[in-house]
């Protein structure tokens, strides 16, 4: 087992156990103790959870244009959190529909913004996304105007006993239009991934993200039939749409449907080139085996150029990371060779031209 993989390990039983403190302290809550601060240490938790993966986007997607989107993503889904953390920290009925309301802003954009990640996957730096897609917006809007008006026309919500809550209500035709909507365009994102996939053998690996997508459907049912436990345990819709949601697109990056730069332990086991990449301190992190051993610290940090000659015949060079250095070694005995050849030509034709 690789490095990379035992740290990705740590890394998902650390989040799992997060997630597992926070149901339990939704369970002890409603049974132990009645303490708002439980609802605010579980809030806290998620918040903590989806920052994080907010970060790691930026750090492991390279593609610009894929980046954004994921940010954009992960943004609406701390965003998503943070309405439902407020509305059940007040008491006001009003401000508690609004709220709930607001909930499909994030609900809508994120499939939406999850077809632009799959319309950008291989693309290049000054890729732009087809004019078609700007049409998407239309129907996005649309559907956020008909549940934010919900108050006028009851197309969306329906309140029999005729008080505007969230505690009763029923579910109307505009609410399986805006349940189509996110289908059609978490689908259609998910197909494009896989059809524009080009990994080796990924026939075998790019279902992955169907694993979380099996447990949703059988999450909803559990929910829609009232499944004791499940109501206990992960009974905040909103959450369990975002970690399932996260979940997904987590595992799109694992099995390469989406590109990002892991993998550097397999790849420098592998190259035949000799590279290496430190950090900002040009602390060394990676190093190929090429290589033949990491170049020290302090000869790193005194180069001057982008470009010094260790020997005749090899180069070292260096380029800006956005979080650090990337170093290689460059053969440049054919041009050295070469270089030969011509001074000696020179001085031939020196030499004949003095003749003459």
């Amino acid at each position: 087992m690789s490095k990379a993989t035992k740290k990705s390990l740590l890394y998902a039983l650390g989040v799992l156990a997060l997630i597992a403190f926070a149901m339990w302290l939704r369970y002890a809550s409603r049974y132990y103790f009645h303490s708002p601060a439980a609802s605010y240490l579980r809030s806290a938790i998620y918040l903590f959870l989806f920052g994080v993966w907010c970060y790691s986007l930026w750090a492991r997607i390279v593609q610009v244009q894929v980046r954004h989107y994921m940010l954009a993503i992960s943004a609406l889904m701390v965003l998503w959190i943070l309405l439902r953390s407020i509305k059940y920290s007040i008491e006001n009925t009003d401000a508690e529909r609004w709220l709930w309301y607001f909930y499909y802003f994030p609900m809508l954009f994120i499939p939406m913004l999850s077809v632009f990640v799959s319309q950008s996957l291989g693309k290049g730096e000054d890729f732009r996304l087809p004019r078609w897609t700007k049409l998407l917006y239309l129907p996005t809007l649309l559907l956020l105007l008909l549940v934010l008006t919900n108050d006028l026309h009851q197309q969306v919500f329906s309140f029999p006993s005729g008080v505007l809550s969230d505690r009763a209500y029923r579910y109307e035709g505009g609410y399986f239009l805006v349940l189509g909507w996110e289908a059609l365009c978490a689908g259609f994102a998910f197909i494009s991934m896989v059809k524009n996939c080009r990994i080796p053998r990924s026939r075998r690996i790019r279902w992955l993200p169907l694993v979380p997508f099996a447990l949703s459907l059988a999450y909803v049912y559990a929910y829609v039939q009232k499944i004791h436990w499940v109501w206990v345990l992960a009974g905040d819709m909103t959450v369990a749409q975002c970690l399932i949601f996260a979940s997904i697109l987590e595992c799109c990056i694992q099995c390469g449907l989406i590109q990002s730069n892991l993998g550097y332990d397999e790849l420098f086991e592998a190259t035949s080139l000799p590279v290496q990449i430190t950090d900002r301190a040009f602390r060394s992190q990676y190093v190929s085996v090429a290589m033949q051993g990491a170049l020290p610290q302090s000869e790193l940090r005194q180069m001057q150029q982008d470009a010094v000659h260790l020997g005749n015949d090899t180069l070292l060079k260096r380029h800006r990371l956005r979080r650090g250095w990337v170093f290689w070694k460059e053969d440049i005995s054919a041009l050295q060779q070469i270089r030969k050849e011509l001074e000696l030509t020179r001085d031939e034709l020196r030499d004949i031209g003095d003749v003459l």
